[in-house]
């Protein structure tokens, strides 16, 4: 999920700083335009006016007349440079200057003051026009700066809530093995003292012990998957599967626990297969948690439904039911680790890791996996898996 997180944040940055590069260089082209605009309709007639015994400018484009300012003012540089220089190099820089601007003739009659005002006026001019591109740099290079800050924020902000999230797994896994560990420990010293001597007493201690020790083996087991799913290393062994059979598989194996918890059970999962691209152990491993999920969180006498249909390309497999909704704020965090409410954790067992395996293995599946209430008429809420589907044989090019 860290991963998956990474890369939508990088994508994110891509988009934002490639559609402002954009903006940016649209602001600079009209700009440019505008600049241009004036330049050549009012400022370069002027020009033309008091210096020029013929036009100097004529209406160039916004480059032609960049170029064009920047010969005239290296010839004027060059020009000054040239009469501080000995005759020898004089000659050598006559000739580089001459090569800038032809019409350097137009310049013979002026005085040096004459010359520098004109260097002025031209270095004016060549700002105005490289304006729009100063302005547009600093801009997007400020924007740049901004947003790489609040990604260093954001990863801090992550880091810490990583940080808070893994001390708070912890503190709930010591939880909910302490409560059986104390419970299996209570009982087996009561049994070792010779305090129960009911045969009965002993196989109902007996039986709790067992039923305590499941439970632990539960939690672990999925803890185990929880922290394998994040290691470094770990990869799905995708195969291309019939999906409908394998779902009507896994409903088949829960069909007598929901009739045992009094659960009205309704099948909606048309007879036509579909494929899919998956892991068959993890996907059954998170398909299996919505059941078990429906089964324990729910009273007896609940309607569960399964249904499974074509959405465009991807195939949505829901697990509905017609219990008690869960509160909004409880669903906002429904997927997060070890996230139940009070009242479910304490009366009806589970670890609250069901829902976050569940939901990751199906991310990395490329897919989702979401919680929808109100859903279709007759149920109150329903958990959803949205995942590619894929032809039942790859494509082969002749």
């Amino acid at each position: 999920m860290a991963q998956t997180d990474t890369s939508q944040t990088i994508e994110h940055l891509k988009r934002f700083l490639i559609i402002r590069l954009l903006a940016v260089m649209v602001f600079i082209f009209a700009c440019e335009a505008i600049i241009n605009l004036i330049v050549t309709r009012i400022m370069f007639p002027v020009f033309n006016t008091l210096f020029g015994t013929e036009p100097i400018f004529t209406n160039q484009s916004a480059g032609e007349n960049i170029i064009l300012l920047l010969r005239m003012a290296g010839y004027l540089l060059l020009t000054g440079i040239n009469i501080l220089l000995p005759n020898g190099l004089a000659g050598i820089f006559s000739y580089i200057s001459a090569g800038l601007w032809k019409n350097s003739n137009l310049l013979t009659g002026m005085s040096g003051t004459e010359q520098m005002l004109i260097f002025v006026v031209l270095f004016v001019f060549i700002c105005l026009y490289l304006l729009p591109y100063m302005v547009g740099v600093l801009y997007y290079s400020g924007i740049v700066v901004r947003k790489m800050e609040e990604v260093r924020e954001y990863d801090r902000r992550q880091q810490e809530a990583f940080a808070r999230k893994r001390n708070l797994l912890l503190s709930d896994i010591t939880h909910d093995l302490k409560t059986p560990i104390t419970t299996v420990a209570g009982y087996v010293q009561a049994l070792n003292d010779g305090m129960v001597e009911d045969p009965e007493k002993q196989k109902q201690y007996l039986e709790s012990i067992r039923k305590k020790s499941l439970e632990m083996s539960e939690l672990i087991t999925l803890l185990f998957n929880y922290v394998k799913l994040d290691s470094e290393g770990f990869d799905l062994k995708k195969e291309r599967i019939n999906i409908t059979e394998l779902v009507l598989q896994l409903v088949a194996g829960a069909y007598t626990d929901m009739e045992e918890a009094g659960m009205i059970p309704d099948i909606d999962i048309p007879e036509e297969a579909d494929y899919a691209e998956i892991d068959k152990m993890q996907f059954s491993r998170a398909f299996t948690n919505l059941l078990t999920n429906a089964i324990k969180h729910n009273e007896a006498g609940t309607s569960i439904k399964i249904s499974m249909k074509k959405k465009l390309s991807y195939l949505v497999i829901k697990v509905m039911d017609s219990g008690e909704r869960i509160d909004l704020e409880l669903a906002q965090q429904l997927f997060d680790p070890f996230v139940m409410g009070d009242e479910s954790r304490n009366s009806r067992g589970g670890s609250g890791l069901g829902l976050s395996v569940s939901k990751k293995v199906i991310e990395m599946h490329g897919g989702n996996l979401t919680l929808e209430q109100p859903t279709e008429e007759g149920y109150t809420k329903a958990f959803c898996i949205k995942i590619k589907q894929v032809e039942e044989k790859p494509y082969e090019y002749e």
